[in-house]
């Protein structure tokens, strides 16, 4: 059977004859496994050995080849769709004559959560509770997004793989330099898409093309979450500051951002564990509130006694600081039933990059790595198959 989609384009004389089943075989085993164990698994497939067996360097090479045009069909899906709205194709930022829908713009009907059912829920929350660990009674009156199905939650993360080295000359020192993936995972209800590309700038320039062709900003919200980097943070306001959205800073990087300052702040030791552990309980239990202030004044608190590092208390309140619009009240929205947490993406990272290539002792060139990815993601998707077959992907929800 021959193939004429492009990702064949330049297949060698021995692959010619791949059918696309075999061609996804082998896709998906080395999306999953390494190249040399994908390379045996076809082999006892096919009942090939010896002079007839494929090599893993051929393999290597086809998954190389096919990601790299995997990756540029959605790269020239994304121009298509961001021309058709008149959006720059280099940016995918939109200006002021782009032929964006007003609904998109300024989204209508986009309801917030029940002022009562709020403050009920932050009353139950609070009976019992010592004063400091409450929420405070003027964020009971920040209404957090309505239901989830009308909202498209977005997760941004980087994930940073070993970088293969260079050939060193004698006596130069070892450097370690990483390649980054940057991740998208966009999910609506129970729906998901998952994007992968070589810069945060592609990665956004894709997820404005695929919210624009699902029509999935109009009267809807955007509920960014993140770790909180500047970089995200800088990407979304470039791209997304034309309508309203809001960005939440992800729970668990939060706590584990405050364990590492309070961590390096406080004395240790045995004597100092059990007050050092209840002043970063009350941390914890302060910030899960969303009172920024009351965790400032905690820090500030702090005796003397049992503070190690004044530089670290006093970098864990800039953070706080800097981070504190971005701090809602995770209390109410877990009792809302809302997202707090960049897991979706979390999961993405190792489903499209961590499980296949952070394994012990494995290194990536930076071509290598983003073509890996591309294949792996298409697969995710529901999409590689099509595109072996010469169609460009469908940029929509996976079935």
């Amino acid at each position: 059977m021959y193939l004429y989609g492009e990702a064949f384009s330049k297949l060698r004389p021995k692959e010619r004859i791949w059918g696309a089943d075999l061609a996804d075989m082998v896709l998906e085993l080395a999306s999953d496994t390494s190249f040399e164990k994908a390379t045996g698994y076809m082999n006892r497939f096919l009942h090939r050995s010896r002079e007839n067996a494929l090599r893993k360097k051929t393999v290597e090479e086809f998954v190389e080849r096919t990601g790299k045009n995997t990756d540029s069909a959605y790269a020239r899906c994304s121009d298509a769709i961001l021309s058709d709205y008149g959006i720059d194709t280099a940016t995918g930022i939109p200006g002021t004559d782009a032929k964006i829908p007003a609904h998109a713009i300024a989204p209508s009907g986009t309801a917030t959560a029940d002022k009562d059912v709020v403050e009920a829920l932050a009353r139950r929350y609070n009976e019992g509770r010592d004063e400091r660990l409450r929420i405070p009674k003027p964020l009971m009156s920040v209404l957090p997004e309505g239901r989830p199905d009308d909202c498209i939650y977005i997760y941004v993360d980087d994930v940073l793989t070993k970088h293969q080295k260079e050939c060193r000359s004698p006596g130069s020192r070892r450097t370690t330099r990483f390649v980054a993936t940057t991740v998208i995972s966009v999910q609506h209800g129970d729906s998901k898409y998952n994007i992968a590309a070589d810069s945060m700038q592609e990665a956004f320039r894709r997820l404005m093309a695929f919210l624009l062709a699902n029509s999935l900003m109009e009267d809807r919200q955007l509920i960014f979450i993140t770790d909180g980097a500047t970089e995200i943070k800088e990407h979304v306001q470039r791209h997304f500051g034309f309508r309203p959205y809001t960005l939440h800073l992800d729970w668990h990087h939060l706590q584990k951002k405050c364990y590492q300052l309070m961590s390096s702040a406080l004395k240790g030791g045995k004597k100092m564990k059990q007050e050092k552990d209840a002043i970063e309980r009350e941390l914890y239990s302060i910030l899960w509130t969303g009172n920024v202030k009351g965790a400032l004044d905690h820090i500030t608190g702090i005796s003397q006694k049992n503070i190690k590092s004044q530089e670290a208390l006093d970098l864990l309140k800039g953070y706080i600081n800097r981070k504190q619009e971005h701090i809602p009240c995770y209390a109410i929205r877990k009792g809302l039933g809302l997202h707090n947490s960049s897991n979706p993406v979390e999961k993405a990272n190792d489903l499209i990059v961590a499980h296949r290539q952070k394994g012990k002792g494995m290194a990536w060139s930076e071509e290598g790595c983003h073509a890996l990815a591309a294949v792996t993601v298409a697969g995710i998707n529901n999409e590689r198959y099509d595109m072996l077959m010469g169609m460009m992907p469908r940029f929509t929800f996976q079935a």
